[in-house]
């Protein structure tokens, strides 16, 4: 038997060496829309099967032009959200034949920094999340034929699809949930003020406010942290400060800091004097020491039509780019 000498790994030649038939008739017999009688592909099967063959994936994917691979860029990866979308986003990917190649930002960076390496594997397409890119990075990627997509994210750039929650409309909802709560005195926590999840949904809160001849009487910022969450908090809730009722994070990450002080450094009862509300409903959020309210976003959903969008191509118009999807207010006993 011939073998690779420089691995000692059976090659496709091996097997039609074997069998009588043509290397091309092997690489055919593992490819499922390939046209092949039944029985050549079985002899074929078994042979590979005995001498434990298996197909150079890399090479089936250049001959193709096509690598399967899907990149996910992503930051913030110490909010349990974006672990948790990982996990799903991946989960995902492999149902629909492809694989992952992930990539993450650090700190306060972008991904620009990373696309020239990134664009070096050829991959079929872009998932971005929790990260920027520039514009000019996403026309590099239009022109060269790879799709890219913002997950969880609304961006202005017509040569890219943006898929999220319904972050205004949610917020909205939060808005006349407390309202018929018979809270007077909303404060909203916001993440980073240079995003859409954050400008979402606050203006979101702030029109569903003003419906009922309310408006935000406190807006801070807690960069979405925990620590950022309680930093705010002790800055509300100190003396002399007015009285708050209700606060509207707008990630579970801030509630939870925000919970955490209320319940250690004051004596003002969740939900009685004080309603919290975060977004996103990581796995925390339903613990039992915890019980937040907030809401759900539709992960699934989101990564299934940021799937279906890269094979799509770029989109006919920004207004066909967008893909807002309907999450849901989980009531827990926060609020």
């Amino acid at each position: 038997m011939t073998r690779d000498c420089s691995s000692g790994r059976i090659t496709a030649r091996d097997i039609a060496q074997r069998l009588g038939v043509a290397t091309s008739t092997v690489t055919r017999a593992f490819d499922a829309q390939s046209r092949i009688s039944a029985t050549v592909r079985a002899r074929i099967l078994a042979m590979a099967e005995e001498l434990g063959y298996r197909p150079n994936a890399i090479a089936r994917s250049l001959n193709r032009r096509r690598t399967g691979i899907v990149a996910l860029v992503m930051g913030d990866m110490s909010n349990p959200f974006y672990p948790a979308v990982l996990e799903a986003f991946s989960l995902q990917l492999r149902e629909s034949g492809r694989q992952l190649l992930l990539f993450v930002v650090p700190p306060g960076g972008d991904a620009d920094a990373l696309m020239p390496q990134l664009l070096q594997y050829q991959v079929d397409g872009i998932v971005v999340t929790a990260a920027k890119l520039s514009s000019h990075m996403s026309d590099l990627c239009a022109r060269q034929g790879v799709a890219v997509v913002f997950l969880n994210r609304r961006v202005e750039d017509p040569t890219v699809w943006s898929v999220c929650c319904d972050n205004q409309r949610m917020a909205t909802e939060v808005a006349e949930y407390l309202v018929g709560q018979n809270r007077q005195a909303c404060a909203f926590i916001a993440g980073d003020p240079d995003v859409s999840t954050t400008t979402d949904r606050l203006l979101g809160f702030e029109q569903g406010l003003a419906a009922y001849g309310q408006r935000v009487v406190a807006h801070l910022h807690g960069g979405y942290t925990y620590e950022g969450g309680r930093a705010a908090a002790t800055r509300l809730f100190s003396p002399g400060q007015p009285v708050i009722d209700a606060v509207f994070c707008a990630n579970d990450v801030m509630a939870l800091g925000v919970l955490s002080h209320l319940r250690m450094n004051t004596t003002l009862r969740v939900p009685e004097e004080v309603a919290v509300i975060g977004f996103d409903d990581i796995r925390a959020a339903a613990y039992a020491e915890h019980g937040l309210t907030t809401v759900h976003q539709p992960v699934d959903q989101m990564i299934a039509c940021a799937i279906r969008l890269l094979g799509e191509g770029r989109p006919a118009s920004a207004t066909a780019a967008l893909y807002e999807i309907p999450g849901h207010l989980t009531i827990r006993t926060t609020a």
